[in-house]
């Protein structure tokens, strides 16, 4: 490569998708983001979704809409968005943090609201296609907006085949495929 370090800026930095975005892209990728527009943000009575020491949180982050409709509760922020650097919500913030820290990862492997969006995306690439290269092929193109190479097909195939191919294996495939770096990145 002639310009490595990209000094003579003929392109572009890689840039991490910003929390919101990469909710919203769990769900865009999975089939299951509500199109949606309006409506409240938070679906409680007046007060209800306030807690503290001895109330019960009746805040839930369950909606498939756009992060943009996530009720920000400054008490309960939804873990997804806390650990991408969301800012914090009880300061103005003039711009925002981008850190990578190992936290981010464990949150995409572990976080229920991934495991969700994993095994929708995997219901979504079983139902659509019998052929498994074409379910990956079809994953490659949900997630990273890309065709899968041959390589990947082939590391894919042995990985859900190791597996015993099965819905759950498929469902494994899909999770880490969402809890990679390319899904998070913009190159």
């Amino acid at each position: 490569m002639l310009d490595p370090e990209n000094k003579l800026l003929w392109r572009a930095h890689v840039q991490r998708l910003e929390a919101e975005q990469i909710h919203d892209a769990m769900l865009a990728a999975s089939g299951s983001l509500s199109a949606q527009v309006g409506g409240k943000t938070v679906p409680l009575r007046n007060r209800e979704f306030v807690f503290n020491h001895t109330s019960k949180d009746a805040t839930q982050y369950k909606a498939l809409r756009r992060a943009l409709y996530i009720p920000i509760i400054r008490n309960h922020l939804f873990d997804l968005l806390e650990q991408f650097d969301y800012p914090d919500p009880t300061m103005p913030t003039g711009s925002r943090n981008a850190t990578v820290v190992a936290p981010q990862a464990l949150i995409m492997m572990n976080s229920p609201f991934a495991a969700q969006s994993a095994q929708r995306l995997c219901a979504k690439l079983l139902s659509d296609n019998g052929i498994p290269e074409a379910r990956v092929q079809d994953a490659y193109v949900a997630l990273y907006g890309r065709p899968a190479s041959p390589h990947d097909v082939t590391r894919a195939l042995t990985f859900v085949r190791q597996q015993g191919d099965t819905p759950e294996a498929w469902t494994l495939l899909c999770h880490t495929l969402m809890s990679a770096n390319e899904f998070m990145y913009l190159r």
